[in-house]
């Protein structure tokens, strides 16, 4: 039950990094604030994943492909924890 929580906590915080990297490309914050630089690192690996699997030219639909993508396996793991 425990580890349910830990990997349902680790993948909403995940979740919160992927909105606030979409947030943070609409404000253009500095190219060298840390918390940018930091967010990026930690998203980049899916989300440029997932752009590989749907190249789309001109629209990056990444981040809302990992969104669902990290919503369903949450609801996933709850439903194998119950």
């Amino acid at each position: 039950m425990a580890i349910t929580k830990l990997a349902v906590a680790v993948l909403e915080v995940y979740t919160w990094l992927i909105i606030i990297r979409v947030i943070l490309s609409w404000v253009n914050p500095q190219p060298r604030n840390e918390l940018l630089l930091m967010v990026i690192r930690v998203t980049e690996p899916l989300l440029s994943f997932l752009r590989s699997l749907v190249p789309l030219r001109g629209i990056d639909l990444s981040p809302i492909m990992a969104w669902l993508l990290l919503k369903l396996l949450m609801r996933l793991i709850v439903q194998a924890g119950s």
